[in-house]
């Protein structure tokens, strides 16, 4: 069988939206990426991971999502599924939380998470989604 060769880029690396710029016909996400539709970005906190996981006893993963390391908690609290996660690269120093089965009172769930960790409105960097609309600062 004759060996077929596939030619080399004639482009720059495929990088992620909304980064992406080229003419490159393909553009590259993670892993969690790729599984956030799933879930709905209800803000970030300037809290490490592990002090949060800390707090709730929770045992925190370490992982990698294709792009970037991470650290990751995925957990059930007071009938909200949540999960907290920080990628080694995010220049911001935030973990972003997210809701895992996405509804209507995304903020009662921020409360409720604040309160059980035992830190105010403080401690957040911004509330709301910012992958579907700008920013809210507190």
């Amino acid at each position: 069988m004759a060996e077929i060769e596939v030619p080399g880029p004639d482009w720059q690396p495929a990088v992620p939206l909304p980064c992406y710029t080229g003419k490159n016909p393909a553009y590259q996400y993670s892993v969690w990426e790729h599984c956030a539709p799933l879930f709905q970005m209800i803000g970030s906190l300037v809290l490490p991971v592990q002090s949060m996981a800390r707090r709730l006893y929770l045992q925190v993963q370490r992982s990698w999502d294709g792009l970037d390391e991470l650290d990751v908690v995925l957990f059930r609290l007071e009938g909200f599924s949540f999960a907290i996660s920080k990628h080694d690269g995010d220049l911001c120093g935030v973990s972003d939380i997210w809701l895992i089965q996405p509804h209507q009172r995304a903020d009662e769930a921020l409360d409720t998470l604040l309160q059980v960790v035992g830190v105010s409105m403080d401690a957040v960097a911004f509330h709301g989604d910012t992958h579907a609309a700008p920013a809210q600062s507190s």
